[in-house]
């Protein structure tokens, strides 16, 4: 965790599909509770800040309950690969070495080699994100 390098372009990238994404839902709600293409061009003509507003929060709603299921599944997939593939030798699951509860494995790096290291590093990113799409959404609500 001591080297953490920020990749500006994929950031960029994600950003700019975010912002995609969000214009074609709005094309999308538009389009859908329009009686015709024609009423859909002209409300989207006049389409105001606030009702832009709230196409953005719905659409990162969906985003946030979209990727909860998944930030949760990468969280456990990589965080058995790492109680199975990345223990140091002669480290049990539950032992005193980990006080008894696996999550510490996540918390003690050196009972871990360095597949398990990569391991929790995905793990914990997994973690923080989910983390941040939790503060998000109880920051929506």
């Amino acid at each position: 965790m001591r080297h953490i390098s920020i990749n500006w372009f994929r950031l960029f990238r994600y950003s700019s599909l975010f912002v995609i994404f969000s214009l074609l839902m709005t094309v999308f709600m538009l389009i859908w509770f329009s009686n015709s293409l024609e009423d859909a061009w002209n409300k989207g003509l006049t389409l105001t800040l606030s009702e832009y507003e709230m196409t953005v929060e719905l659409t990162l709603t969906l985003l946030i309950y979209v990727s909860f299921p998944v930030l949760l599944f990468r969280f456990l997939y990589y965080f058995s690969k790492m109680l199975y593939r990345g223990r140091q030798p002669g480290v049990a699951i539950v032992s005193y070495k980990t006080l008894f509860n696996p999550l510490n494995f996540l918390l003690f790096p050196s009972l871990l080699n360095s597949q398990g290291l990569t391991y929790r590093r995905r793990c914990l990113l997994a973690l923080i994100l989910l983390c941040a799409i939790y503060l998000t959404i109880l920051l929506i609500t």
